[in-house]
C-alpha cells in the first residue's frame, strides 16, 4: 500500500478523500490555488499555491507514493509534468495524468467516445469565432446544447438553447454543439477499478437538476429503471474503465431514451457528486474505494443496503443563517415507534463560506425503506433550512 497520498483539489471531493484515506492508516498532502478552500483543513498537510508552480508542485510529490485528483480542472503544463514524474519513478498517479488531459476536454473527450465506438450523442466541435448557424440547424435541429470544451463545472458552461436562430445566441469560446435530447432521463454509474483490473459498480443512480442553475439538484438510487437496462448501464460504464485503463472511481452520466437506448453524456474520472449517496446507502463509499484502488488496497465489494436519496445543499441568501464556517455531519432519525422503518437522514455540510446563488454548501442524505420516505424526509430537512423553499411552493 502507498501510504502517503498527495490530492490535487481541496473542495468537498478532496475533504471526504482525506477522511477515508486518514481512516485506512494513509498521510494526506493537498495542494489548492485557494486559501479557503475545505480541505486544507483536514489534511495531514496542506500546500496553497497556484497549479502551474513548478517549485510548489515539487514540495508537493515530495509528500507522495501516489497522487490523485479531487477536480479536472488542473493546467496542462501541470499534467505534462505528472507524465514525466511518473516516467521517471517519482510518484504514482492515478488516474493517470494523460487520461485526465483527455478527459478535461469535451472534444477530445467527445472524439475518444466516438472512437471506441462507444454509445453517445453526435456532436459537432465549435472553435472560438464566428459559427455557422444553418450547419448546425441542419445537422442538430433547432434546439441544441452547447458546452465549453474545458472548465464547466456544476452547471457553470453548459447552456440550452431551445431555438438556435442566430450566431450570437452561441457563446464564442471553444466548445461543441450537441442535439438536445428530449423525454431523456439521466443516470450515473459510479464505477471503481484497482491496480489488477478487478471492478465494483454501485447501483445506476437517477439525476434530477436543477432548471435555473443546472446542476445536479437530486439524486436517487437506485434509479427507477428496470433490471435489465440497469446491468446493461453498469455493464456500459465498465467498459468504458476498461478501455481506459483507469484505476480509481469513476462517474460514467449517461442519458437514457424514451426507447431505453443508453448515451454516454460525460465521463468523469474522480469521485462525483452523484456518489455522495453511496456514504449512508451501501456498505463503502465512493471515497473509501477510491482510496483503496489508487493506494493498492484491495476493493470491497459493494452491497446497496437501502433506497436513498441525496438532494443538494444549493446556496440561497435565507440560508446564510445556517451555514456552518466548518465542515459537520448532522445525523438524525425521524420519531417513531419502530425506528427500522424510519427513515434516517445525515446533513453533510462542507463548512464553506456562504457565497454566490448555487453554491454547493452540503448535501442531505435519507435512507429509507421506500424511496419515497426517503424524499419526503430529504425535503422536509431542506424546507427547514432555506425560506425559499417555502415561497417558491406557495408561488
Amino acid at each position: 500500500m502507498n501510504r502517503r497520498l498527495g490530492i490535487i483539489g481541496a473542495g468537498q471531493l478532496g475533504l471526504y478523500l482525506c477522511e477515508a484515506a486518514q481512516a485506512l492508516g494513509s498521510k494526506v498532502t493537498v495542494i489548492s490555488d485557494t486559501a479557503d478552500a475545505v480541505a486544507l483543513r483536514s489534511a495531514d498537510k496542506a500546500i496553497v499555491a497556484e497549479l502551474d508552480d513548478v517549485s510548489a508542485i515539487d514540495e508537493f510529490l515530495s509528500c507522495c507514493d501516489v497522487v490523485t485528483f479531487d477536480k479536472e480542472g488542473v493546467p496542462n503544463e501541470t499534467l505534462a509534468y505528472l507524465i514525466e514524474s511518473e516516467k521517471q519513478g517519482k510518484v504514482a498517479i492515478h488516474p493517470g495524468a494523460d487520461t485526465l488531459l483527455m478527459v478535461k476536454d469535451k472534444g477530445l473527450q467527445k472524439t475518444w467516445l466516438q472512437q471506441q465506438s462507444l454509445p453517445t450523442l453526435p456532436f459537432h466541435i465549435l472553435p472560438q469565432g464566428p459559427a455557422s448557424v444553418d450547419f448546425l440547424v441542419r445537422t442538430f435541429g433547432r434546439s441544441v446544447v452547447q458546452k465549453a470544451r474545458c472548465g464547466g463545472y456544476d452547471g457553470r458552461g453548459v447552456q440550452l438553447l431551445q431555438s438556435l436562430d442566430s450566431p450570437e445566441q452561441l457563446w464564442n469560446i471553444p466548445s461543441i454543439v450537441e442535439p438536445c435530447l428530449k423525454g431523456c432521463r439521466e443516470i450515473s454509474v459510479i464505477t471503481a477499478r484497482d491496480q489488477a483490473g478487478g471492478v465494483q459498480s454501485y447501483p445506476p443512480v437517477s439525476m434530477d437538476f436543477d432548471p435555473q442553475l443546472n446542476s445536479v439538484s437530486v439524486v436517487t438510487m437506485r434509479a427507477s429503471i428496470p433490471p435489465e437496462l440497469s446491468n446493461r448501464a453498469v455493464e456500459l460504464a465498465e467498459r468504458v474503465v476498461h478501455l481506459l485503463g483507469g484505476i480509481g472511481v469513476f462517474a460514467i452520466e449517461m442519458f437514457v431514451t424514451p426507447s431505453d437506448e443508453l448515451l454516454i453524456n460525460e465521463i468523469s474520472p474522480r469521485v462525483h457528486n452523484s456518489g455522495h449517496v453511496t456514504l449512508d446507502a451501501c456498505n463503502v463509499s465512493q471515497f473509501e474505494q477510491h482510496v483503496r484502488a489508487v493506494t493498492g488496497l484491495p476493493l470491497r465489494p459493494v452491497v446497496h443496503h437501502s433506497p436513498a436519496v441525496m438532494l443538494n445543499i444549493l446556496y440561497a441568501e435565507p440560508m446564510r443563517p445556517v451555514c456552518p464556517d466548518k465542515p459537520l455531519v448532522q445525523r438524525a432519525g425521524r420519531a417513531g415507534d419502530d425506528s427500522v422503518v424510519s427513515p434516517l437522514a445525515s446533513t453533510y455540510w462542507y463548512g464553506k463560506a456562504p457565497g454566490s446563488p448555487g453554491r454547493k454548501m452540503g448535501h442531505i442524505n435519507v435512507v429509507a425503506p421506500s424511496l419515497e420516505l426517503a424524499t419526503t424526509a430529504a425535503r422536509q430537512i431542506m424546507e427547514k433550512l432555506s425560506p425559499r423553499h417555502d415561497s417558491e411552493r406557495a408561488a
